[in-house]
């Protein structure tokens, strides 16, 4: 099987739990309910041919007693005479059928005919098809009777066919019960499946703020899976209410003592001590609040909200170029989204700002397709080794080369990054460039 074929399989396969189970549930009761029909199909056709046969060996047996009897000159009249639509009768010197044909049909009918009527067969009872000249079918069944005297009485007959007419209570019996079947599968797979949607919509939902109970109704299985889930919100939450407190004592505690260590380091009589202070307290102030700002990521809950991304990247590139750096705009003038805009645009400015740091210059272009927005970071730098382009988007993770008092940070900036894009249900990619440098993709769907 070619992976198109795989791939079109997939695709018509049912993505939710309840339609599979519908699905399966409707395909179980076609096939049974073809199944009868072909059952039915074939008793009706035994049937048909049953009766079709007691007619005619009833028929022929009369008429081969009858005809025997009389005078051999007033014989083929007989036949003629003893002849109806279904059943033609001849009183001839040679016979119709040369010799008994193998085909098992007929050698079935010819069984039928000697239980039904076992004189048939004193001395000889032959069958073949005939064949209709115009149109090259078999159109009926001939037979030859050897008689006693020599002569021969050849019949024909139509092929039964069965009536179907007087057995469509059956038929509408079974395709009302199908159809009761496949209502009362797609109830209750919507009974079934409800509190499941419900379950998956309040996933979905949880860690963004909200706490959304489910209702602990349906089966057993399903009702303790609903309270475990609620339990896990409660826990979730309350834990969230934790570390945001936590996290506002450590923003107070650890800016207080760095505000007095600033205070302190302006009466140092040597400016460059004081210099030098004054920089490892502006570092350490940027690595707490980058700190702050990745583990308050999820806790501060943003909605989204219409946001001009074209503007907001036009102002990102220039206060760029107004801190002294050549930083260059491609892109739409206006391009409004639906975005959370405080994160997107810290995602973007540690973008642009990792840009101007490692780089010598940096250029943001955006491109629009129907269901996407691309926005590209390139910047003329050293690059990043190709085995590092996964690891630095992990927390705290720097290369070696950036560790430095002017360019290292706290190895946060891609982190919270990659956090904000994902939220708006975006991807984020990082690739060395031909010509040197880095170039950093992000690809947003249009109103995510």
């Amino acid at each position: 099987m070619s992976e198109t074929t795989r791939s079109r399989i997939r695709f018509s396969w049912p993505r939710r739990l309840g339609g599979r189970a519908v699905l399966v549930v409707l395909a179980t009761v076609m096939a049974l309910h073809l199944g009868s029909i072909v059952v039915h199909h074939e008793e009706a056709v035994e049937a048909a041919d049953t009766v079709a046969a007691s007619q005619v060996a009833g028929r022929l047996a009369t008429a081969a007693r009858a005809i025997a009897a009389m005078e051999p000159s007033a014989r083929d009249q007989a036949a003629h005479s003893l002849s109806s639509g279904s059943l033609a009768l001849h009183w001839e010197a040679t016979p119709a059928v040369a010799e008994m044909s193998p085909i098992e049909s007929l050698q079935t009918l010819r069984r039928l005919l000697l239980e039904l009527a076992p004189s048939l067969g004193q001395p000889d009872l032959r069958l073949g098809f005939g064949v209709d000249a115009a149109l090259g079918k078999q159109q009926s069944i001939l037979g030859t009777l050897a008689m006693s005297d020599g002569f021969y009485l050849n019949f024909s007959a139509h092929q039964a066919t069965p009536v179907l007419t007087g057995n469509h209570a059956a038929l509408i019996s079974t395709s009302l019960i199908a159809a009761g079947v496949s209502v009362f599968a797609v109830l209750l797979m919507r009974q079934l499946t409800r509190p499941l949607q419900g379950l998956a919509t309040a996933v979905d939902r949880i860690g963004r703020g909200s706490v959304v109970p489910v209702n602990e109704d349906g089966p057993d299985e399903i009702q303790q899976l609903a309270r475990g889930f609620n339990d896990m919100q409660r826990r979730i939450a309350q834990l969230i209410t934790d570390r945001t407190h936590a996290l506002a004592a450590v923003s107070h505690d650890l800016r207080t003592p760095i505000t007095r260590l600033r205070l302190r380091a302006g009466f140092v009589a040597d400016a460059e001590t004081q210099q030098a202070i004054d920089t490892d307290l502006d570092e350490m102030e940027a690595m707490i609040e980058a700190t702050l700002h990745f583990l308050k990521d999820g806790i501060d809950v943003e909605q989204p909200k219409r946001t001009d991304l074209a503007a907001m990247l036009a102002t990102l590139v220039d206060d760029a170029t107004d801190a002294g750096f050549p930083a260059e705009y491609y892109g739409p003038r206006h391009l409004p989204m639906l975005l959370r805009s405080l994160s997107v645009k810290r995602a973007l400015a540690n973008l642009i700002g990792n840009a101007t740091t490692y780089g010598t210059s940096v250029r943001v272009t955006v491109s629009e397709t129907v269901d996407s927005i691309r926005i590209e970071v390139q910047d003329r730098g050293p690059g990043i080794p190709v085995q590092e382009l996964e690891r630095v988007f992990e927390p705290f993770e720097r290369l070696d080369d950036s560790r430095n008092r002017s360019s290292g940070g706290a190895g946060l900036g891609l982190s919270i990054a990659k956090r904000a894009i994902e939220r708006e249900g975006g991807t984020i990619t990082l690739a060395n460039r031909s010509e040197g440098g880095l170039v950093a993709a992000v690809v947003l769907p249009r109103d995510a």
